[in-house]
């Protein structure tokens, strides 16, 4: 991990309340990616989810109410993938080579 995104690492921390949940969605790019790890993080590789099950996964995950926001970066961003109806979607295993310079 290099210098600067340790140090959006640490400026993300004050967008979590002490529940660990993201309370505002952060408007840098950086910051956004890495949010988006948390949560992609907590999805099944090998498990299929409707959309009511990754909104719930997104829910547990933030504090503010736009899950439908959150969900279209996860899938912009290739954090997961999708049916074209939206009736099935997966996280998508190459979402970790693609931003590892943001892992922890």
């Amino acid at each position: 991990m290099d210098k600067e995104t340790s140090v959006y690492k640490e400026k993300l921390k004050r967008y979590y309340n002490s529940d660990g949940k993201l309370v505002q969605y952060p408007s840098k790019k950086p910051m956004r990616l890495i949010a988006l790890m948390e949560i992609a993080g907590k999805m099944d590789f090998s498990k299929k989810y409707t959309e009511k099950e990754v909104n719930e996964i997104i829910k547990s995950s933030i504090a503010f109410s736009d899950i439908e926001l959150v969900r279209r970066e996860m899938y912009q961003y290739k954090f997961i993938g999708r049916l074209k109806d939206g009736s099935e979607y997966w996280a998508e295993e190459s979402w970790m080579e693609m931003y590892k310079q943001y892992a922890v």
